[in-house]
């Protein structure tokens, strides 16, 4: 009687068990039996525009510091800080008294010196004759001979301390080695100066035309290059690039350009390696320093294969499709996706033009299923 008992609370307890298991989710589920329905499509081939994604920064095309070249007071800042400047632009200048009292100087030691060798000069004319004709000794000739020599080396020397007095009196006025814009003035007026290190007075920028500088992984660099090498991917005629720029407040700017510079080492820190590109910036929207989001425009892939991104699958080896074969049934093919543009993934590998694969549908397949393909009208 008392296994009778223990007999019918056990079945009651599995048939309460039973009746509480929970469904399945979705994604859990088997596979169902039998054949699946599905959608089928062919994978095509195109051309597709090609984008290049990086943070950048913006950098001056130029950056050239300004320095004082001789000492003295600062007498005066001639440019508005942070404006326009012109190629030869006055910007500051130093107080000229002391040199333009050495020019003077100078010119009356080149005049003396002009005016002994002209006498040197006219005292060896003199001697020459007669020392030919024996009235004169051999020692006064090379007297005179050396004397002329001396006052000739006396001009030089007295010429080239005039023409140093004179550049000297020429940086007392400081211009703008380029046209760009000016930084703030780095010494204030009144301020002696003494040419070396500490005697920076301003920076030029030259914003028009402009660096950008981005980095792309070494991957991306590879594939690429080797894309572009194998002829799938078409660079622009002239390597004429247009940038797209996108600035922190969501601004997009086109600007055309050229990538003038790929460095020749992978960063060992980060595993990335640094493109330059070259802009126009007539507008001077951009300036120095901005970091951008920069979108390298201009290069094509040709005759791609292509799949809508729905019907590609990840796997245990990595991407796939599920190939349509004749008899109805599904084969998992594994591919290689190199981009991925709008709706549709660019692939390569073990697909052609026209081959069918499946596009929907795809969860509930399995590799060698069955499948019920559309019905035609």
């Amino acid at each position: 009687m008392r296994t009778l008992r223990y007999t019918s609370i056990a079945l009651c307890l599995l048939i309460v068990f039973s009746g509480c298991e929970r469904p399945k989710a979705a994604g859990m589920q088997k596979p169902p039996e039998g054949p699946v329905p599905v959608t089928i499509i062919e994978v095509k081939s195109g051309d597709f525009a090609d984008t290049l994604t990086a943070t950048g920064q913006t950098k001056a095309f130029n950056t050239v510091q300004v320095y004082a070249r001789v000492n003295g007071y600062l007498a005066k800042r001639v440019y508005i800080e942070g404006s326009k400047v012109s190629k030869g632009q006055v910007l500051f200048t130093i107080d000229p008294a002391d040199f333009k009292n050495s020019l003077e100087s100078a010119k009356a030691s080149f005049e003396l010196a002009n005016a002994n060798h002209t006498n040197a000069l006219a005292i060896l004319n003199r001697i020459k004759p007669l020392a030919a004709a024996n009235a004169s000794s051999q020692q006064d000739l090379d007297t005179a001979t050396a004397n002329e020599r001396n006052t000739n080396a006396a001009v030089m020397s007295a010429k080239a301390m005039l023409d140093q007095a004179r550049l000297n009196l020429s940086y007392t006025t400081v211009t703008a080695p380029i046209d760009g814009y000016a930084d703030v003035a780095k010494i204030d007026v009144g301020t002696y100066i003494t040419p070396g290190a500490n005697a920076l007075l301003t920076t030029i920028y030259q914003n028009d035309p402009l660096y950008i500088n981005f980095t792309l992984s070494e991957n991306q660099r590879l594939e690429t290059q080797n894309a572009i090498a194998s002829g799938k991917l078409t660079p622009p005629p002239n390597n004429d690039y247009t940038i797209q720029l996108t600035l922190s407040d969501g601004t997009t700017l086109k600007r055309k350009g050229k990538i003038d510079f790929i460095a020749p080492f992978v960063d060992a820190t980060t595993g990335n390696v640094t493109y330059r590109a070259i802009v126009e910036n007539h507008d001077h929207t951009l300036l120095p320093g901005q970091f951008v989001k920069v979108n390298v425009q201009g290069m094509v892939w040709k005759n791609a294969l292509y799949v809508p991104q729905k019907a590609l699958l990840t796997g245990e080896k990595g991407k796939f499709v599920y190939a349509v074969e004749n008899n109805n049934t599904v084969t998992q093919t594994y591919v290689k996706a190199s981009r991925w543009i709008g709706e549709n993934v660019l692939i390569e590998g073990n697909v052609r033009v026209g081959q069918k694969i499946a596009s929907d549908g795809l969860a509930s397949l399995k590799p060698g299923g069955e499948i019920i393909p559309p019905q035609k009208h």
